[in-house]
């Protein structure tokens, strides 16, 4: 069990979280019982927590002092509002909160694979050359295949099919016509890498921890088009990939990879300017790691890949929980005291209160 660090200016916690109407009663109870799971934890360190369930805004905060209560944001987003989680975290700078995870800045570039993969060119990260095309654009522009064609502004996998992954120019036009037919949007097209594919969960701010990768088997297949962990390998028990796709954490990896991978993850997660925690999915490219896509605030199931990457460096469930609030604990601390220091400098009309700050 970890230490409760003394960074907390507060003990007071509110877990942040979203239900949606249009959920199975199953869904609903599993979010239940992962709040009443994570509230136990921070409940057993000593902290007073209130989970507050989020339906279409946030005023279930209307009565919360920001100065009095961190904010454990596991909110994904407003009801009926796909992809919100970057309004959710707008919402709550606006009222001044702390809270874990990315600012509203980094959530809305996160959105946009075009806008991601150009800050980490811009950075000198690697990552694959790319092109944003839609039905305009002409396929002979790209000549690099295969390619992997994915939606430009959709969350994670959604959109990623086996046929996401094209040999031809003329697949390419079929699969872009899709994409702009399904979700309204342009394409990513980048080269298809059919290598080594790893998941690597960074946490930190100031000093980053790496933890330990885990790899993607992709093994049991042999075409291309298996090879590629899609929305229905992740969601549908009934896909090929739901159980030929393996796990391996921690992956079997030598020490210049691990530490290319550090490398590369942790220079991701600057560049994004990422806060607290991320994960970042990435393949070989002739033994060269390339980022693929960026994920802060990533799932935390605890079957999910950055709580599995934690339990291999001997941290519960709880444990981290508690290091990720911890690391909004300090910023907190430091905000508070920043405040402290200019409420001393400024004078005040009397009865007048001092507008909290927006969270840093």
């Amino acid at each position: 069990m970890m230490h409760v660090a003394d960074e907390f200016c507060t003990r007071q916690i509110i877990l942040l979280y979203n239900l949606d109407a249009s959920w199975s009663d199953s869904d609903q109870a599993y979010v239940k019982q992962l709040v009443d799971r994570m509230q136990a934890g921070f409940e057993n360190f000593g902290f007073a927590v209130h989970p507050l369930a989020v339906r279409r805004d946030l005023s279930v905060l209307d009565h919360y002092d920001p100065r009095q209560w961190l904010v454990f944001n596991w909110c994904e987003g407003f009801e009926g509002m796909p992809w919100s989680d970057a309004l959710v975290a707008k919402g709550l700078e606006a009222r001044g909160f702390t809270f874990t995870g990315a600012d509203a800045r980094t959530m809305t570039i996160a959105q946009d694979k075009w806008r991601v993969k150009n800050i980490l060119l811009a950075a000198g990260v690697p990552t694959p050359a790319g092109m944003m095309m839609d039905e305009t654009t002409p396929a002979g522009d790209w000549a690099i295949f295969p390619a992997l064609v994915k939606p430009v502004n959709q969350h994670g996998s959604f959109g990623v099919t086996k046929d996401s992954v094209v040999e031809s120019k003329k697949d390419l036009s079929r699969q872009v016509n899709w994409v702009r037919k399904s979700f309204g949007c342009a394409s990513l097209v980048e080269p298809f890498l059919d290598d080594r594919e790893f998941q690597v969960a960074v946490w930190g701010n100031h000093k980053l921890q790496v933890l330990p990768p885990m790899e993607l088997d992709y093994s049991e297949f042999t075409s291309l088009n298996e090879r590629l962990y899609t929305f229905d390998s992740k969601f549908d028990p009934n896909s090929p990939g739901w159980f030929g796709i393996k796990w391996v954490c921690p992956a079997p990896v030598d020490e210049p990879l691990r530490e290319e991978l550090a490398r590369v993850a942790a220079a991701a997660f600057r560049a994004m300017r990422c806060r607290d925690y991320a994960r970042f999915d990435i393949r070989l490219f002739k033994g060269q790691p390339m980022i693929l896509d960026v994920n802060p605030n990533p799932d935390l199931d605890p079957s999910s890949v950055f709580p599995s990457a934690a339990e291999t460096v001997g941290l519960s469930y709880a444990d981290m929980a508690l290091r990720i609030l911890e690391l909004a604990g300090m910023r907190m601390r430091r905000r508070l005291s920043l405040l402290k220091t200019k409420t001393k400098r400024t004078p005040t009309s009397a009865g007048v209160p001092l507008r909290l700050a927006a969270a840093v």
